[in-house]
């Protein structure tokens, strides 16, 4: 059975989400830089990088050493006529699991952005996802993880919307799973002379101590918490769960 990443991240994806555009992308880049300060001259993984906005973001802001790793065959041959288009054809894109990254080459930071965790079955799948990153980490590397906030989720969860994209109708719904740890989402595309298509997405969302409990198993020191990229303080209401946490090194 196809799992939902695999068929979610077509072509069609790019435009349900067009809204998320290269201005956010260039901001959060910003916001990322000012909190981390990755050096600009090491090389930088962007996990599951779809499109290639915020390759193109770290890009204009100076990043010289930049990789791209996706599963989604389309979303990497957007994200290579993206790059094509603005001469940055010097960054390099992998196509693989974010299970397996290739550890033919080591970074010295990683990104996960845009809710790009908690995609598997079990957390035993995704903590394999931690490991993977720890291993191509450099000593004293940083991981970036950007994913959803639990208690924002279930607070402002809209079961069910419907809007147009062009000709496009869109009818969504949301629920939380009966365990109270995923939220599933099915969004159904209508327009006139094409049979509907249908989108699923489930995505675990972690608690703070879970996820802090994951990294440090995993290897990882310094673990901290923030409630947006900006670098707001966490708190249970907080738009975001970011993750900051260190490769600890020899």
């Amino acid at each position: 059975m196809t799992a939902w990443y695999e068929s979610t991240f077509g072509r069609e994806y790019l435009s349900l989400y067009r809204h998320r555009d290269d201005a956010d992308a260039a901001a959060e880049v910003a916001d990322i830089v000012r909190l981390l300060d990755p050096p600009r001259q090491a090389p930088l993984l962007d996990l599951c990088c779809g499109a290639g906005r915020h390759l193109a973001a770290f890009r204009h802001a100076g990043y010289t050493q930049l990789t791209g790793l996706d599963l989604s065959e389309d979303l990497l041959d957007a994200a290579r006529a993206r790059l094509a288009s603005e001469r940055m054809t010097d960054v390099r894109l992998i196509r693989a699991d974010m299970r397996d990254i290739p550890d033919d080459a080591s970074y010295q930071t990683v990104v996960s952005l845009f809710t790009s965790f908690g995609y598997f079955p079990t957390e035993a799948e995704d903590a394999r996802v931690l490991d993977a990153v720890f291993r191509v980490l450099r000593p004293a590397g940083t991981f970036l993880l950007d994913t959803l906030n639990r208690g924002a989720v279930v607070a402002s969860l809209v079961p069910s919307e419907e809007r147009r994209l062009g000709a496009k109708r869109l009818r969504i719904r949301r629920r939380i799973s009966a365990d109270g740890r995923r939220v599933e989402k099915v969004t159904r595309v209508s327009q006139p002379g094409s049979p509907e298509t249908v989108y699923r997405e489930s995505v675990r969302m972690y608690e703070r101590a879970d996820l802090e409990h994951m990294l440090l198993r995993a290897g990882f020191s310094d673990v901290r918490f923030h409630g947006a990229l900006d670098g707001r303080a966490y708190a249970p209401d907080a738009p975001r769960l970011v993750v900051t946490a260190t490769q600890k090194g020899d």
